[in-house]
Protein backbone atom coordinates (compact mmCIF):
# COMPACT_ATOMS: atom_id res chain seq x y z
CA UNK A 1 0.00 0.00 0.00
CA UNK A 2 2.17 2.58 0.73
CA UNK A 3 3.08 5.30 -2.12
CA UNK A 4 6.89 6.58 -1.91
CA UNK A 5 7.48 9.60 -3.97
CA UNK A 6 10.85 10.51 -4.84
CA UNK A 7 11.57 14.21 -5.85
CA UNK A 8 14.77 15.18 -6.35
CA UNK A 9 17.36 17.64 -8.10
CA UNK A 10 17.41 17.28 -11.93
CA UNK A 11 21.25 17.96 -11.91
CA UNK A 12 21.75 14.63 -9.68
CA UNK A 13 20.70 12.51 -12.73
CA UNK A 14 24.65 12.47 -13.97
CA UNK A 15 25.79 11.93 -10.84
CA UNK A 16 23.93 9.11 -9.87
CA UNK A 17 21.78 5.87 -11.41
CA UNK A 18 17.69 6.69 -10.88
CA UNK A 19 17.29 3.29 -10.76
CA UNK A 20 19.51 2.75 -8.27
CA UNK A 21 18.08 5.42 -6.24
CA UNK A 22 14.72 4.11 -6.73
CA UNK A 23 15.67 0.39 -5.85
CA UNK A 24 17.61 1.77 -3.24
CA UNK A 25 14.11 3.36 -1.89
CA UNK A 26 11.97 0.60 -2.36
CA UNK A 27 14.18 -2.04 -0.78
CA UNK A 28 14.68 0.26 1.92
CA UNK A 29 10.93 0.68 2.85
CA UNK A 30 10.60 -3.30 2.65
CA UNK A 31 13.77 -4.03 4.52
CA UNK A 32 11.72 -1.93 7.55
CA UNK A 33 9.41 -5.11 7.54
CA UNK A 34 6.10 -3.32 7.92
CA UNK A 35 4.67 -3.94 4.39
CA UNK A 36 5.01 -6.36 1.41
CA UNK A 37 7.07 -5.33 -1.17
CA UNK A 38 4.59 -6.35 -3.61
CA UNK A 39 2.32 -3.47 -2.08
CA UNK A 40 5.31 -0.89 -2.11
CA UNK A 41 4.53 2.11 -4.88
CA UNK A 42 7.70 3.95 -5.56
CA UNK A 43 8.33 6.46 -8.12
CA UNK A 44 10.55 9.33 -8.95
CA UNK A 45 10.29 12.94 -9.92
CA UNK A 46 12.39 15.58 -11.42
CA UNK A 47 12.34 19.28 -11.09
CA UNK A 48 14.44 21.17 -13.01
CA UNK A 49 14.03 24.34 -11.48
CA UNK A 50 14.26 24.56 -7.26
CA UNK A 51 16.22 26.24 -4.77
CA UNK A 52 17.73 25.14 -1.43
CA UNK A 53 17.43 27.23 1.18
CA UNK A 54 19.84 30.50 -0.16
CA UNK A 55 21.48 27.81 -2.72
CA UNK A 56 20.93 25.51 -5.52
CA UNK A 57 22.37 22.51 -3.52
CA UNK A 58 20.87 19.48 -4.70
CA UNK A 59 18.62 17.55 -3.02
CA UNK A 60 16.31 14.41 -2.38
CA UNK A 61 13.37 14.57 -0.86
CA UNK A 62 10.99 11.14 0.04
CA UNK A 63 7.49 11.25 0.92
CA UNK A 64 5.96 7.87 2.00
CA UNK A 65 2.34 8.15 2.02
CA UNK A 66 0.71 5.32 4.35
CA UNK A 67 -2.77 3.94 5.62
CA UNK A 68 -2.57 5.16 9.24
CA UNK A 69 -2.37 2.23 11.94
CA UNK A 70 1.57 2.24 12.39
CA UNK A 71 3.41 3.27 15.74
CA UNK A 72 5.44 6.75 15.71
CA UNK A 73 8.22 4.24 16.86
CA UNK A 74 7.95 2.10 13.45
CA UNK A 75 7.25 5.97 11.33
CA UNK A 76 10.48 6.74 13.15
CA UNK A 77 12.34 3.12 12.34
CA UNK A 78 11.52 3.91 8.86
CA UNK A 79 12.60 7.37 8.07
CA UNK A 80 16.06 6.38 9.97
CA UNK A 81 16.23 3.93 7.54
CA UNK A 82 15.32 5.85 4.49
CA UNK A 83 17.38 8.52 5.15
CA UNK A 84 20.67 6.15 6.02
CA UNK A 85 20.00 4.17 3.04
CA UNK A 86 19.96 7.01 0.50
CA UNK A 87 22.76 8.89 2.26
CA UNK A 88 25.30 6.04 1.23
CA UNK A 89 24.67 6.68 -2.10
CA UNK A 90 25.59 10.31 -2.11
CA UNK A 91 29.48 11.63 -1.72
CA UNK A 92 28.56 15.25 -2.08
CA UNK A 93 27.04 18.34 -0.93
CA UNK A 94 23.13 17.15 -0.90
CA UNK A 95 20.46 17.84 1.07
CA UNK A 96 18.10 14.39 1.91
CA UNK A 97 14.48 14.91 3.52
CA UNK A 98 12.13 11.95 4.68
CA UNK A 99 8.79 12.54 5.43
CA UNK A 100 5.82 10.03 6.26
CA UNK A 101 2.61 10.81 5.97
CA UNK A 102 -0.75 9.10 6.83
CA UNK A 103 -3.13 8.79 4.30
CA UNK A 104 -6.97 10.38 5.10
CA UNK A 105 -8.49 6.84 5.31
CA UNK A 106 -12.00 8.50 4.79
CA UNK A 107 -11.48 10.10 1.34
CA UNK A 108 -8.57 7.28 0.34
CA UNK A 109 -9.85 4.75 -2.81
CA UNK A 110 -8.27 2.04 -5.07
CA UNK A 111 -9.49 0.53 -8.23
CA UNK A 112 -7.07 -2.48 -9.64
CA UNK A 113 -7.95 -3.53 -12.88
Amino acid sequence: MPHCIVEYAKDLETQIDLNELMTTTHFSIFSSGIFEEEDIKTRLVPYDIYRTGTTEKPFVHVTLRILPGRSEQQKDMLSEVLLHHIAAMFNSDIAISVEIEDINQQSYRKYVV
